[in-house]
C-alpha cells in the first residue's frame, strides 16, 4: 500500500517535469527561428506613427523608439515621420502617409512601399538593403540615386495653413524665380531637422503642442538669409532658436531675379 501510494504523487510530479521541459525547449527553439532578430531600430520624429506586428494583426502606436522584425510593417499618418536605421550604416526616413512593410531574403533587409514613400538619408554597405515598389526592386542606393530622379513628382500634401494676414511668396518673384511647389518640396525635404526640435523640446516639456511660421528670405544663390520665427503660439526660447537653424541650412536651387520672401507654416502635435 505505501509502495502504491508514493506511486501516483511519483507519476504526476514526472509527468509536469516533462510537460515544464518540453516548453522550455519550445521557448529555445522559437528564439532560434529564422527572422526572430531585429531587422532595424525605428525611431519616431513626429506626429502619430503605427507599427503593426505579426503581418498587420496587432497595431501599436510608437512611443519613442521600437524594434522591427521581419514582416512588421510602419505606418505614419498625415503628420507622422519616422527614421529606420540599420546595422549596415543606412538611415531611412518615413515621411508621412507612408505604409511600409519590412522582410528579410537570405540576409538582404527589404522594405516594400505599400504607400507613400522612402527617402535614403544615409547610405551604407551596398547591397544589403533593398527597396520594392510596384513589384520592382532596386538596391536603396539605386532608388534613391536613380529611380526617384526619373519617377514623376507626386502631390504632397500640406503642412500646415497658412495664417491669415501672412504674406505668401510674391507673384512677380514666382514668375522669374522659384514656384510656391518648389520651394515647398525642398523644405518637405528637411523635415526631418525640424521635427528634430520638436523632439527635443518633448523632452523638457512632455505633452506641448502648437504652431509656428517661419519667415526667410531666399538670396539667387538659393541660401537661405534674414530667417526669424512670424509667429509661434511655442514660447520655448531654445525650440524657436533651434526651427530658424534648421531653415538656415535649407539650401535651394539657384535662380533669376529678386530674393524671395517667403513664409513657412509648421504645426507641431
Amino acid at each position: 500500500m505505501a509502495k502504491n501510494n508514493w506511486l501516483i504523487p511519483s507519476l504526476i510530479v514526472v509527468g509536469l517535469f516533462s510537460v515544464a521541459l518540453s516548453l522550455f525547449i519550445a521557448s529555445q527553439t522559437e528564439k532560434q527561428k529564422p527572422g526572430a532578430r531585429p531587422l532595424a531600430r525605428l525611431e519616431l520624429n513626429l506626429g502619430k506613427v503605427f507599427v503593426l506586428r505579426k503581418n498587420m494583426t496587432q497595431k501599436e502606436k510608437l512611443g519613442r523608439k521600437a524594434s522591427l522584425f521581419a514582416l512588421d510593417s510602419v505606418e505614419t499618418s498625415v503628420d507622422g515621420d519616422a527614421t529606420m536605421e540599420f546595422d549596415s550604416a543606412y538611415r531611412i526616413r518615413i515621411p508621412e502617409n507612408s505604409l511600409i512593410t519590412i522582410d528579410e531574403e537570405t540576409e538582404r533587409i527589404v522594405l516594400i512601399i505599400k504607400r507613400g514613400d522612402l527617402q535614403v538619408e544615409n547610405f551604407g554597405r551596398e547591397g544589403s538593403v533593398y527597396i520594392s515598389k510596384d513589384g520592382v526592386r532596386w538596391t536603396a542606393t539605386d532608388y534613391e540615386m536613380n529611380y526617384k530622379k526619373q519617377a514623376p513628382e507626386e502631390t504632397l500634401p500640406e503642412l500646415a495653413p497658412a495664417e491669415t494676414g501672412v504674406p505668401a511668396v510674391p507673384v512677380a518673384n514666382m514668375a522669374e524665380g522659384l514656384t510656391s511647389e518648389q520651394i515647398q518640396d525642398t523644405l518637405k525635404t528637411h523635415r526631418s531637422n525640424f521635427f528634430k526640435c520638436y523632439t527635443q523640446l518633448l523632452q523638457k516639456t512632455p505633452g506641448v503642442v502648437g504652431q509656428a511660421s517661419i519667415s526667410f528670405t531666399i538670396e539667387r544663390t538659393g541660401k537661405v538669409a534674414q530667417a526669424e520665427i512670424a509667429s509661434s503660439s511655442i514660447t520655448d526660447a531654445g525650440f524657436k532658436k533651434c526651427l530658424l537653424e534648421a531653415t538656415k541650412r535649407v539650401e535651394f536651387k539657384s535662380f533669376g531675379g529678386d530674393p524671395i520672401t517667403t513664409v513657412f507654416p509648421l504645426r507641431f502635435e
